[in-house]
């Protein structure tokens, strides 16, 4: 009967390591790529509908290293959280200006 109880126990306890080692090798490689996220504010200009504002906003899309964004009209605003390691804000306002549209840095936090 002992020996029944000492199982469960023991896998009980083998499985919570587990969690827990994952937990911390998710927390490691989580704060190793929050250093290289960065925010950047474009005043954007060039806009005159939604569709540009769309335009912009696919063309982002597909650029690897964007996490997040957000391009406003009106507004004349784009909003873009990105891994550094993989692009840079030269690299972004280059796509926005080869759609046909200028780009300035309003706002860049580290």
């Amino acid at each position: 009967m002992k020996k029944l109880l000492v199982v469960p126990i023991l896998a009980l306890f083998l499985i919570s390591f587990q969690a827990n080692a994952q937990s911390s090798k998710t927390e490691v490689l989580n704060e190793v790529a929050s250093k290289n996220v960065k925010t950047v504010t474009l005043k954007l200009t060039g806009i005159t509908c939604a569709g540009c504002s769309n335009a912009i906003y696919n063309a982002l899309k597909e650029v690897d290293g964007v996490l997040e964004h957000s391009v406003e009209y009106p507004g004349d605003i784009a909003v873009i959280e990105f891994d550094d390691s993989k692009t840079s804000i030269k690299a972004l306002k280059l796509i926005i200006e080869e759609k046909g549209f200028k780009a300035e840095v309003v706002k860049n936090k580290v």
